[in-house]
């Protein structure tokens, strides 16, 4: 075989990171450095700004050619679920979400394989980003070549809405900031990080994970701790500050980094008592790998898929916001516990590589 990969990216080079955006960026990476033999890898974009254009150059060394369509990528995501396009991608298709270009009349040698990361959008499920996730997915569930999924667990749930046959992979993520940690580590220094603190994520488009978080912390079970929150702060009208004020939280007791380049991100990753993961949709668990492969152990609801990428690495929790917080205390209390946690969770982490990841990606396409 020889010829040219397109990888579609979604949401890659925002100002304030995704967690697709960050998947789709770390497997590109990995898609171009893996390729076999004959062949190269070009990306693919929404249309985008020249600053955010050079984050993504930025970010993809090794990509030589990134197509950009006429469309942002909100009117884009209405083209495509509808098979609308004014410039054709053929061949080899990877999209990197379910944003995925599929035309009504594929000709011989096109393939398009798309990513599920999960059966809920990660962002806060309005009406309308609802409706678009939903319909889709549907779309990709019938017409992509390929589906690749975080989790047995996530393709265990749709297999349960459609007989999928063999065109599924299950390709687990790996860490992504870990090899970012500098061997100084005085660096921290540039960081205003407390002497002891739980580390906590928030996301972009993401309020309801964020007040999740304020009401965690704002619980009578929660242990006397700082939380550092790594991720932006606001959301329309809405701030972390103005929660935590509403909730009653002492001054002082979030420190509110806003978002983190790769360095400061592993940093505060590695130096942090425990990582807090609260939002109940996430089966990628990019921030559970980050925090494992650095040492420190993770509490997090406990939905399938990321029990199934933590192994027995981590704390998972049934419950809600209460549950979350007690056993947050009760692994703190617990130096032994949490030690040797740190150390399973790094070898834990050590099972996952974005080659790997990338190889059953090109494994896929060659099999199909």
């Amino acid at each position: 075989m020889n010829g040219r990969l397109t990888v579609v990216l979604d949401e890659v080079g925002e100002r304030s990171p995704t967690t697709v955006g960050r998947y789709a960026a770390a497997l590109t990476h990995a898609l171009a450095t893996t390729a076999p033999s004959g062949f190269d890898v070009a990306a693919m974009s929404a249309k985008v700004s020249d600053g955010r254009e050079q984050r993504i150059r930025e970010l993809l060394p090794g990509i030589g050619e990134l197509r950009q369509t006429a469309m942002p990528a909100r009117e884009l995501r209405q083209a495509w679920l509808h098979s609308l396009t004014t410039l054709p991608v053929r061949g080899l298709v990877h999209s990197t979400s379910l944003l995925a270009p599929m035309v009504r009349e594929p000709e011989p040698g096109d393939q398009v394989t798309v990513t599920v990361h999960g059966l809920h959008p990660l962002s806060d499920r309005s009406e309308r980003k609802q409706r678009w996730f939903d319909r889709a997915l549907r779309r990709a569930l019938r017409r992509a070549d390929g589906i690749v999924m975080p989790s047995t667990a996530v393709a265990e749930d749709l297999q349960l809405l459609h007989d999928l046959g063999d065109r599924v992979r299950v390709v687990h993520p790996a860490p992504i900031v870990a090899q970012s940690l500098p061997a100084d580590r005085g660096a921290s220094s540039t960081l205003p990080l407390p002497d002891e603190y739980v580390l906590a994520m928030t996301a972009p488009g993401a309020r309801g994970q964020a007040e999740a978080l304020i009401e965690t912390v704002a619980s009578s079970s929660m242990p006397d701790v700082r939380v550092v929150v790594a991720g932006p702060v606001q959301w329309g009208e809405s701030t972390l500050a103005a929660m935590a004020v509403e909730a009653g939280l002492p001054p002082g007791r979030l420190v509110m980094l806003g978002d983190l380049d790769a360095t400061q991100l592993a940093i505060a990753h590695h130096r942090a008592l425990a990582h807090l993961h609260v939002s109940e949709l996430d089966a990628l668990g990019l921030s559970l790998l980050d925090a494992a492969a650095l040492g420190t152990a993770t509490v997090h609801p406990a939905n399938r898929s990321l029990q199934e990428i933590a192994g027995d690495a981590s704390v998972p929790v049934e419950g809600g916001p209460h549950e979350l917080a007690a056993a947050l205390g009760r692994l703190l209390a617990d130096d032994a516990e949490r030690e040797r946690l740190a150390m399973h969770a790094m070898d834990r982490a050590r099972a996952f590589t974005w080659e790997a990841a990338a190889q059953q990606v090109w494994r896929l396409h060659a099999e199909l």
